[in-house]
């Protein structure tokens, strides 16, 4: 349950807010020249004006800021603490995920409102969380409703997909061979840490994501069945998630194809194909969304676009845990639904949004003389795509018109445009330039949460030195269990060189 927050602020109140700008926006009118003035009422946009261009007053005033959608991280998992913090860096994501096992435990509440909150100050105003790490499994409902109230008081829209997995505790393989393999003080840790309860059935799990959506969902927060990935899904489990999703339309978010090892031993587990078995049960949808994608086949592709799933494309992510890049401009090409993620391992470990999109920007607009995925359609992902992912809405309510939610961003055009001699595009300004510092304002269905680099709901660097506070207090008994990951990180090493995971 929700306690009340020392580092909670005021209210600003119910202020009437009206902006002039340039408004940008995917797909739209031409960025250059669409001045307008926009009025927000309720957690709606009210109005939105054409400006008149009257002279050189009324371009000063419109010329200096522009008006976008919010962006929406299309896949998240709330690391309030960044990975370099905790020296969860330069690794395969395999070995990753054997460091990244046993973190401090900390309040759930300062974990999810800073990682929520930083990721405002980029101007996320939806984000997908995909809750792979609780703190305490053993009481993840309420652990959930903990999260949910971090995202209100950010004032974020969030879909939570609480993790599903019933394989594979320890590796792609049996876990009793990699159990085999360990010195026995630290397979008596692993057994002990994360082999002492075993998984649900099924319908347990799916019951669980049911209970936790009775408790916490709302007008800002959806709930998505989570399966971790085929990787740690047995067929029973994701057939049961398949079938609930197709019976009650809840929306299911995974990942898929992150690694090439990942791609091997799906490849050796599903001889049909994988994304050929996952169509066979039902699975995808347009109710489905993936993450990473990074090793997808042309064919598995043209079958994604077929059945309407979105890929979240988590190009930091995939670079920093050595994954490779995905193939965006040829997803875009076939048809694929795109969308941006942030994954909780941002390039500059900042969570910064723009960022994220001007290093989708240089990677998949093209090499040389050939074209890429178009900057429109990059723009697209960021704001439009993601918002699909969590709230199932990627059309015409995602456009700054009026009646649509109001959810956008207001940015500094003037300092972006503080040099140029020649008039630039405002989306080139933008990717090319802009990053949380350019951010003036984030609306979320009316309510302004951010407000010249300014969290308004929460004091965020109050409660982020206090969730650092918990950190440090735990960090010797986290230190104690690295000892235990090196020595199980060293057996995944040597089982997949061996390829323990194709057999």
């Amino acid at each position: 349950m929700k306690k009340p927050s020392p580092f909670s602020l005021e209210p600003s109140g119910d202020a009437s807010f009206r902006f002039s700008g340039r408004r940008l926006q995917f797909p739209g009118s031409c960025a250059c020249c669409d001045a307008v003035d926009l009025s927000v009422g309720a957690d709606r946009i009210a109005t939105m004006t054409p400006v008149e261009r009257d002279g050189l007053q009324t371009e000063m005033e419109t010329a200096g800021q522009i008006l976008m959608p919010a962006f929406a991280n299309g896949h998240d998992h709330v690391r309030g603490v960044p990975p370099t913090a905790l020296a969860a860096f330069d690794l395969p994501l395999e070995l990753w995920l054997a460091q990244m096992s046993g973190p401090p435990v900390c309040d759930p509440f300062l974990i999810a409102a800073a990682a929520l909150g930083r990721q405002a100050l980029s101007g996320c105003g939806s984000i997908m969380v995909h809750y792979t790490r609780p703190q305490d499994p053993t009481r993840i409902v309420e652990e959930l409703k903990v999260v949910a109230a971090a995202a209100r008081a950010v004032g974020v829209r969030v879909a939570i997909a609480p993790a599903l997995r019933d394989i594979n505790a320890l590796g792609y393989a049996v876990d009793e061979h990699v159990l085999a393999k360990l010195p026995p003080a630290a397979r008596a840790a692993i057994e002990q840490r994360l082999l002492s309860r075993p998984p649900g059935s099924p319908a347990e799990q799916l019951r669980l994501v049911d209970e936790v959506a009775l408790q916490v969902e709302g007008p800002l927060v959806d709930v998505q069945y989570g399966p971790y990935g085929p990787e740690w899904c047995s067929d029973a489990l994701l057939t049961a998630v398949a079938e609930a999703s197709a019976r009650n339309g809840r929306r299911i978010h995974m990942h898929l194809m992150e690694s090439k090892v990942q791609r091997e031993y799906l490849d050796a587990r599903y001889p049909q194909g994988p994304l050929r078995f996952l169509d066979s049960i039902g699975l995808l949808s347009p109710r489905l969304s993936i993450a990473h994608a990074v090793w997808l086949r042309p064919d598995e592709m043209d079958l994604l676009a077929e059945r309407g799933v979105t890929v979240s494309i988590n190009t930091s992510s995939n670079l920093g845990l050595r994954n490779g890049t995905a193939p965006v401009a040829e997803l875009y090409r076939r048809g694929v639904p795109l969308a941006q993620g942030l994954d909780g391992f941002s390039v500059d470990d900042d969570d910064d949004a723009f960022r994220e999109l001007r290093l989708n920007y240089m990677l998949h607009r093209g090499t040389g003389f050939e074209e890429g995925i178009p900057l429109a359609a990059l723009f697209h992902a960021a704001c439009h795509g993601g918002r699909r992912i969590v709230t199932g809405d990627g059309g015409a309510q995602t456009l700054l018109q009026a009646g649509a939610p109001a959810d956008f961003m207001v940015l500094d055009r003037a300092a972006l445009a503080r040099d140029l001699v020649l008039d630039v595009a405002d989306d080139v300004l933008v990717v090319q330039r802009a990053t949380k510092a350019s951010l003036r304002h984030l609306f979320v269905a009316g309510r302004e949460i951010v407000r010249d680099g300014v969290l308004q709901g929460l004091d965020l660097p109050a409660l982020q030195d206090e969730l650092m506070a918990q950190v440090r207090h735990g960090a010797p008994a986290y230190r104690d269990w690295r000892q235990v990951t090196t020595a199980w990180a060293g057996v995944l090493r040597e089982a997949y060189s061996g390829g323990l995971h194709r057999r």
